[in-house]
């Protein structure tokens, strides 16, 4: 059974390599000068303080919805290569692949206890992630760009299902927006439909 730090990891890992492929498609798209790499930075963390305080944001439509937004910017700046009005879209996709890098810390950290090894966790496969875009990139271009968000992505949709059976966190239900409980339930504090009580 894969443990929560080995998840940690591969979010990690994840993250980097969504952030990076977005980084490299920009630049051979769109263009190669530093707004490219301020602008996927600032738009990064614009998503990021989205997704920490989104309270009602679940963590595996976040994880979905920007793998989704990186293929959605993808097919537009090839569309129409080397045009500067694709950058501003590209920005907004940018931040809604950030939501998933907020949602994961508000997520995990309970389950983790302590932050520390929660970071541990997460920059490691960060950095593992850097180094492992710049050689897949290198070796194999643009399929590099276009297989590795989505498998990646499945990967760890799998395993957002899975910590879901495991502790019961409503926010990691892909179906949590189904299963909400009452204003009624929630202010009395009871557990939503499925027995699971909101954090």
């Amino acid at each position: 059974m894969i443990n929560l730090g080995v998840f940690g990891f591969l979010t990690g890992v994840h993250l980097a390599l969504l952030q990076f492929c977005y980084f490299f498609l920009l630049l051979i798209n769109v263009t190669s000068t530093y707004i490219t790499y301020a602008t996927i930075v600032i738009s990064w963390m614009v998503g990021t303080l989205i997704g920490l305080y989104w309270r009602r944001l679940n963590a595996g439509l976040a994880l979905i919805a920007g793998v989704a937004s990186y293929y959605a910017i993808y097919a537009l700046v090839l569309s129409d290569p080397l045009a500067l009005h694709t950058l501003p879209i590209a920005a907004g996709g940018v931040a809604i692949s950030g939501l998933w890098a907020g949602r994961f810390f508000v997520v995990m950290l309970p389950l983790f206890a302590r932050a520390d090894r929660l970071f541990l966790h997460e920059n490691n496969g960060f950095l593992l992630g850097v180094v492992g875009v710049f050689i897949g990139f290198t070796l194999l271009g643009l399929g590099f760009l276009f297989w590795t968000p989505i498998i990646s992505g499945i990967w760890l949709l799998a395993h957002i299902v899975w910590l879901h059976k495991l502790h019961g966190d409503p926010h990691l239900n892909l179906l949590w927006f189904l299963n909400r409980p009452s204003a009624q339930e929630v202010a009395a504090g009871a557990p939503g439909r499925r027995g699971v009580s909101e954090r």
